[in-house]
């Protein structure tokens, strides 16, 4: 088995690295040479069929050996059919995609056509071909997977016949399976500005929604291949990536190659940065699908529950652990760049109180689990227990998958993780201190000061072990159909916030002294109307707003009224709210002057009795980074 360790991200290897790591291949002809495409979808091995189509092979290596390959795009699916690559890149750095930002490989004199020989194989589901133009020797770069047995590529009338020139191992077809289901971005006309797409260019894959703009594409919208060549030692990387990693390619300071070690695989991250696993003899490491697609395609609940502040920094990875007895131990050594200081590991898959693969902390529990030294994790696992996917089956194989995680450090303006910037908290009321704990709020998790709309401060505050975060968020509602919210004035607008609970959490508003709301109103889905919509959110036992002057106390219960999750129990709480005012009521003064029952944004609109506009306010965040979220649901195995 050959397959890939590879990290979730589809940063591009850059031509310049490229271009040091040069993988020779020998000069004698082999009847069978394995090499690895790895690609943002997972890893594809093939296996290069010289016994047969020996000038098809050699043409394809010399693309290989040029590093032509990486960094291509994927620029032709066709359902049923084939799926296409090995002809173009994309630079951003040179425009749109269509205006010199995308264009054609060097290629290489053409090859004489090897379809027909005797022996040749043919087109069948599961091999690779030369694709070409009219003439049967006009084959260059170009390749294409066949998805489905095309015999019609095998007619010598059909220009001449299709050159199969090797066939996918393993598991590999599931990746171009995968890219065939992508979506495809069609050539549209009649866009200013815009250069309609080339023939070649008209399925291209994008990764992305449907109907993505080729003005738009990018690096991250395209189904990129990364790199191509050799495996020698089975372990998913290839040789040219292993003999780039630290100390001349021997990362693990062992003074043997990494490449040449099937229990040591050193691969580049996310970041770009090398990430060592080293297995001890005879246990090896055996790389399973790239857990970037096995990620996107299960689509696990995602929440940041247990995780506010974590950054999975070298993306997640997936990797087999073979050689061992059945239900034997085994331990795994992953070494991660230097000063990088993990905080827990995460694996995705089955528990024994959760047979649903989920994603649960891998702490050590003094039999299987993570233990941390520095940059250096150790990872205990006993075949067939917590930590492998293929649970309570003892057959000799760790399968696992995971990351490792460490504090994310947001910068110098952020420090307590709740989404609002030191200095915006600092200058809140009563000197940075808007619930008068005599605590700053910009150094407590679970209390946030912010401005609104208008520049007015108001507090938010949960329980001391409940951290709350303030979201970007923007919501665009339907005008209601129903008088439910007529004449009220949501002086400082809706915003969203969200919450890590284990089942119930109480939230304290804290609005402007003076301030008297005479509602909550609430935007989203209720148990008797799954369709998010407006409703009021008064306290009814159990969930619910209550009102005693400026302070608005909400009672919340995961998955019920109030979380827009509804009927998912997932430990987080969102939904997007407002504090309401009558017309004609005092409401959102003390630093913006949205008071009366004007409704002032820009010193513009005015919300009165019938108006029916209604301001959904987004709060500016500033330079807020991305955290991946990762559904922890308290299992720890």
């Amino acid at each position: 088995m050959c397959l890939t360790i590879f990290a979730r991200s589809k940063k591009l290897i850059g031509p310049a690295l490229c271009a040091l790591l040069v993988f020779t291949f020998p000069s004698v002809a082999l009847s069978i040479i394995d090499v690895r495409m790895q690609t943002d979808l997972g890893g594809i091995d093939l296996r290069l069929r010289d016994d047969v189509a020996p000038l098809s092979v050699a043409n394809f290596l010399d693309y290989v050996n040029a590093n032509a390959y990486d960094g291509t795009f994927i620029h032709r699916s066709i359902p049923g059919f084939v799926v296409q690559g090995g002809g173009f890149k994309f630079d951003p750095a040179n425009g749109l995609f269509f205006q010199g930002g995308a264009g054609p490989i060097p290629t290489n004199p053409p090859v004489v056509n090897e379809a027909g020989l005797p022996g040749a194989l043919q087109n069948k589901r599961g091999t690779v071909s030369l694709a070409k133009g009219a003439y049967p020797d006009s084959a260059t770069s170009q390749w294409f997977f066949n998805l489905v047995d095309n015999p019609g590529l095998d007619d010598p009338n059909n220009a001449g016949g299709f050159t199969v020139f090797a066939e996918v191992l393993g598991d590999g077809m599931d990746i171009v399976d995968t890219m065939s289901e992508q979506d495809v971005c069609r050539q549209f006309n009649g866009v200013a500005g815009v250069i309609c797409p080339q023939t070649s260019f008209g399925d291209t894959i994008f990764v992305g929604a449907a109907g993505t703009e080729f003005s738009t594409a990018s690096t991250d919208t395209l189904v990129l291949v990364n790199n191509v060549g050799a495996d020698s030692d089975g372990d998913g990387i290839i040789d040219r990536i292993e003999d780039g990693s630290p100390n001349g390619g021997d990362a693990n300071n062992d003074v043997i190659a990494d490449s040449t070690q099937a229990a040591v695989a050193s691969f580049l991250s996310g970041t770009g940065d090398y990430v060592t696993i080293e297995t001890p003899a005879p246990v090896v490491v055996q790389s399973i699908d790239v857990l970037g697609s096995v990620y996107r395609l299960v689509n696990p609940p995602v929440t940041f529950c247990g995780l506010i502040g974590l950054d999975f920094t070298e993306n997640f990875m997936g990797f087999d652990l073979s050689g061992m007895n059945a239900g034997g131990t085994v331990t795994a050594t992953i070494t991660m760049p230097a000063g990088q200081l993990p905080d827990a590991y995460y694996n995705y898959g089955p528990t024994t109180d959760d047979p649903e693969p989920h994603w649960y902390v891998f702490s050590f529990n003094g039999e299987t689990g993570a233990e941390f030294n520095g940059n250096v994790i150790t990872l205990h696992f006993v075949d067939g227990k917590r930590g492998d996917n293929d649970l309570d089956n003892a057959n000799g194989i760790v399968a696992t998958s995971g990351g490792p995680a460490e504090k994310f450090v947001f910068d110098a303006t952020m420090i307590d993780d709740d989404g609002v910037d030191t200095s915006i908290e600092d200058g809140a009321p009563n000197n940075g201190d808007g619930n008068l704990d005599g605590i700053n709020d910009s150094v407590q998790g679970n209390v946030a000061s912010f401005r609104d709309l208008n520049g007015t401060y108001l507090t938010v505050e949960t329980d001391a072990t409940v951290p709350v975060q303030l979201t970007s968020t923007s919501v665009n509602v339907p005008i209601p159909d129903s008088n439910i919210i007529n004449g009220q004035n949501f002086a400082h607008g809706f915003f969203s916030f969200d919450m890590c609970i284990g089942a119930a959490a109480t939230v304290r508003m804290i609005l402007p002294e003076g301030e008297q709301p005479d509602s909550y109103f609430m935007f989203g889905p209720t148990p008797d109307n799954p369709a998010p919509h407006f409703y009021e959110f008064l306290f009814d036992g159990e969930t619910g707003a209550e009102i005693n002057g400026n302070i608005i106390t909400l009672h919340f219960v995961d998955g019920k009224r109030g979380d827009s999750d509804l009927d998912s129990a997932n430990g987080v709480i969102n939904d997007p709210g407002a504090p309401a005012f009558k017309a004609g009521t005092a409401g959102g003064g003390g630093g913006g002057g949205g008071g009366g029952c004007s409704l002032n944004i820009h010193g513009a609109n005015v919300l009165q009795a019938g108006a029916w506009w209604l301001l959904l306010a987004m709060f500016a965040l500033t330079r807020m980074r991305k955290l991946v979220l990762i559904r922890q649901e308290g299992k720890s195995g």
